[in-house]
């Protein structure tokens, strides 16, 4: 009977070896629009990015759960539309809507549109951490540092596509005792990589509107800066 030596398998293991400690790639659509649920936020909604366009647009059935739109209307649509150098919070059914803060500027510093650069790791915050499912289907999973280093953001990526699955970040109603993480899982179904650039209209109750102030966010300036993402 013959017998493999070591060294007879020693070149099929080193071939094997890059497949077995790869670490999946996180990646992020330039593009994509979503329907989403939010446990997190007790609501479903519809997610659009674009950072071709460099903008954004959430929108919540029901704000009550979001940081941002709950501390102006609650039991309501909230749509945060991110364009321009705003972030506009509009509330399509109470007939109102205000610029909540600039990119850079302001009493509250917001982030621009979260674009492709967000995975890249640039600044060593993205860590694998192994898979989870995601509204059936399984998903890579990352961890990211954020502001507050003690809680952890996360990033969902479907195994088999390579399309978001969802986004988990920290946040809170008003205080830590009150969560309500910006929790966004995507349905598979829906995600389309096309996404028309009419999503990102700034509608016309927006235009020239006050600045929202208040707890959680700026009141002024009037105009942007820049333009960065984030």
């Amino acid at each position: 009977m013959a017998f493999l030596r070591l060294g007879d398998m020693l070149p099929v293991m080193l071939s094997l070896w890059p497949l077995a400690t790869a670490t999946p790639q996180a990646t992020w659509p330039s593009a994509f629009e979503a329907w989403y649920a939010s446990d997190a936020k007790h609501t479903t909604g519809h997610y659009a990015t674009d950072s071709h366009v460099g903008a954004s647009r959430i929108v919540l059935r029901d704000g009550t759960g979001d940081h941002l739109c709950s501390a102006f209307h609650n039991a309501t649509a909230c749509e945060q539309l991110t364009v321009a150098g705003f972030r506009y919070l509009y509330f399509p059914n109470a007939g109102d809507c205000c610029k909540c803060c600039t990119y850079t500027t302001g009493t509250y510093e917001c982030g621009g549109p979260v674009g492709p650069q967000w995975v890249k790791n640039l600044t060593g915050n993205l860590r694998y951490v192994g898979r989870s499912e995601i509204l059936g289907r399984s998903c890579h999973k990352w961890s990211i540092v954020g502001l507050d280093p003690e809680h952890l953001n996360y990033y969902f990526q479907d195994v088999q596509t390579g399309l978001p699955c969802g986004i988990d970040g920290y946040n809170y109603l008003r205080t830590p005792a009150e969560p309500a993480d910006d929790q966004y899982l995507f349905e598979a179904d829906s995600l389309n990589l096309t996404v028309p650039t009419s999503h990102f209209d700034v509608p016309e109750r927006c235009q020239d509107a006050r600045y929202c102030g208040g707890e959680v966010c700026a009141t002024g300036p009037t105009a942007p800066e820049t333009t960065l993402q984030i």
